[in-house]
């Protein structure tokens, strides 16, 4: 088998387009070498990829692709001697442009070895970008927000945009110094304005956790023996019969890290595993089996009868919001007053929520939990904002409320509201997840046959 390792391919990444290898890029052609595909064979697939010939290689002699290829690994165009040697190379026999980048990455440049100071600057010029190329990938590999960033602007047609050209003209200036790790990073802050240190950091750990909810109805028992081995759930999670009682299964296994900064789609068929992933960090559930590390302190917006009793007073509701967040009443008239404006209940907010309409009840609860910005949210789409005249302000202050928060959970089968908030993408199904990785890629795979015949369809 070809021993194909991650250096070998960020030479080429180097030469033909002058940046380091994209992490996704990097594993696929990982994952290939277990076809015994070659390095000549990669470098061929390069050649022809648009990337190269359509922004670097188009309508170029072959002379301006040879000294493209020595800038991008050596700082330098090719000599007399070695431009003349490829030139050669390339007009004697079948001998292409993937060719010629195969043998400079592996230095069998012949044309060079009778000056060896140059080469020994070549050889140190190309491992200094070699290491910088892998510092940068591992460093973005930590987190799909990162990912995300290190994109072209277009594929179809190629255009490499901001980020690709930032990063090419770094390693562009790369000399035979060594390149630190704060160098890299300091690229890495420049594609964005969230800090790499929270971008690098994990939120939420989450080990091997299962999520099992028991059920105690009285007619729990006849009812799971007549049904539970007949009937193929659609949805849900599976059903556990043990001597006492029935246990849903509604998470299964679960396997996370989720990184500072990450805004996270949660994305699936109804009863998946999603409202009760969103209970599970926000410490309202507590995992039957596994660890979960949480390093943020998770503000939960699920249903909007979730805060408090009906009995209380919309003033009292107010009070023990703002206990619980600042640990005193200073300030709270203050507070109390943009509820009311905001939410437009009047002198209503003296009166027990139980008297109040759903909508009424709805733009109270809103009101509230969106009074002030936090750093992780947990959103459900089954949580509402009220009557129709309430939509317009609502709808606005959610999209401020959640710009502001550093990392972010939203449930949703709106695909447009994941598409303007959310960057990576976690698909459940029967309690499992089925994929995780950047949201369009998520969605591509929930709209795939298979999940829909197997969970959605029936």
């Amino acid at each position: 088998m070809i021993n194909i390792v991650s250096k070998d391919l960020q030479k080429l990444y180097l030469a033909y387009f002058g940046r380091p290898g994209d992490p996704l890029g990097i594993n696929y052609w990982l994952s290939r070498s277990n076809e015994s595909i070659t390095i000549k064979e990669i470098s061929k697939h390069f050649s022809i990829q648009d990337e190269y010939t359509k922004y670097i290689g188009y309508d170029k002699s072959i002379d301006y692709k040879i000294n493209k290829f020595y800038l991008n690994l050596f700082n330098r165009k090719a000599d007399f001697d070695g431009l003349n040697y490829w030139m050669k190379m390339v007009n004697s026999k079948d001998y292409q442009i993937s060719d010629i980048v195969n043998d400079l990455v592996a230095l069998t440049n012949e044309s060079d070895s009778s000056n060896s100071f140059q080469a020994e600057k070549d050889i140190s010029i190309m491992q200094n970008k070699i290491l910088a190329a892998e510092l940068f990938t591992n460093q973005i590999s930590k987190s799909i927000t990162l990912i995300n960033l290190y994109q072209p602007d277009s594929i179809s047609p190629w255009q490499s945009g901001k980020p690709f050209i930032r990063v090419s003209n770094f390693f562009n200036n790369i000399t035979d110094n060594k390149v630190s790790i704060d160098q890299v990073n300091d690229v890495i802050f420049s594609l964005s304005n969230i800090s790499i240190d929270i971008l690098t950091k994990p939120a939420i750990e989450i080990k091997n956790v299962s999520l099992s909810i028991p059920i105690y109805h009285s007619e729990n028992r006849s009812l799971t023996k007549k049904f539970a081995k007949k009937v193929i759930n659609i949805t849900g999670g599976a059903l556990d019969q043990s001597r006492n009682r029935t246990n849903i299964i509604a998470l299964n296994n679960i396997n996370l890290t989720i990184m500072k900064g990450e805004r996270v789609g949660l994305i699936g068929h109804n009863g998946s595993g999603k409202s009760s992933f969103l209970r599970l960090i926000s410490g309202i559930y507590l995992p039957t089996t596994g660890n979960i590390n949480l390093l943020v302190e998770v503000y939960p917006m699920l249903q909007k009868t979730f805060l408090t009793s009906s009995e209380l007073s919309g003033i009292d509701a107010c009070k023990a919001h703002y206990l619980l967040k600042n640990h005193s009443l200073k300030g709270f008239e203050s507070f109390l007053n943009e509820i009311i404006e905001f939410s437009g209940l009047g002198s209503y907010i003296s009166l027990p929520i139980k008297t109040y309409s759903e909508g009424m009840s709805a733009r109270l609860i809103f009101s509230i939990l969106t009074s002030s910005p936090h750093d992780c949210l947990a959103i459900d789409e089954g949580f509402g904002t009220g009557d129709a005249d309430f939509c317009d302000r609502a709808e606005e202050r959610m999209q401020q409320f959640m710009e502001s928060a550093a990392t972010l959970f939203l449930a949703s089968h709106s695909e447009e509201l994941l598409k303007q908030f959310c960057n990576r993408g976690i698909v459940f199904s029967h309690g499992t997840i089925a994929y995780d990785g950047p949201l369009d890629a998520a969605l591509n795979y929930y709209h795939t046959h298979d999940y829909y015949r197997q969970n959605v369809s029936g």
